[in-house]
């Protein structure tokens, strides 16, 4: 319990130190293949942590309620996979996608979530 707070807090420094100057632009920021490349293993680990964590926030705060479905995937993936298999699924598709390297990381993670949850429907 003790490592997974300290790779999380080690992650959340490091996303702040990255993100800061465009935060101060006024613009929203993302990491994205260009920020994950220069972030040591740590973290890396620690981002997907604090994903997780926000899954794990967001289906507590749902209660009895259906949690938003890519949180619930998140967690359930976290559940069959390692987070180490996850950086290196990252770290594989950046590799592997070098005219990808502007897609956000989040979105690279959640990709494989969206699969497993239905597309909305539209209302009559």
């Amino acid at each position: 319990m003790r490592i997974l707070i300290i790779l999380l807090a080690l992650g959340l420094t490091i996303g702040g130190l990255v993100s800061g100057a465009s935060a101060q632009a006024g613009k929203a920021f993302l990491w994205n293949g260009t920020h994950w490349q220069q972030v040591s293993e740590d973290g890396k680990i620690g981002y997907i942590f604090g994903i997780g964590n926000l899954a794990d926030f967001e289906m507590k705060a749902a209660g009895g309620k259906k949690p938003a479905c890519i949180s619930r995937a998140f967690v359930d993936d976290l559940k069959a996979r390692t987070v180490q298999q996850i950086v290196q699924e990252v770290d594989k598709f950046y590799r592997e996608n070098p005219s990808k390297q502007d897609t956000s990381v989040i979105e690279v993670i959640l990709q494989r979530c969206t699969k497993s949850c239905p597309g909305e429907v539209p209302k009559k």
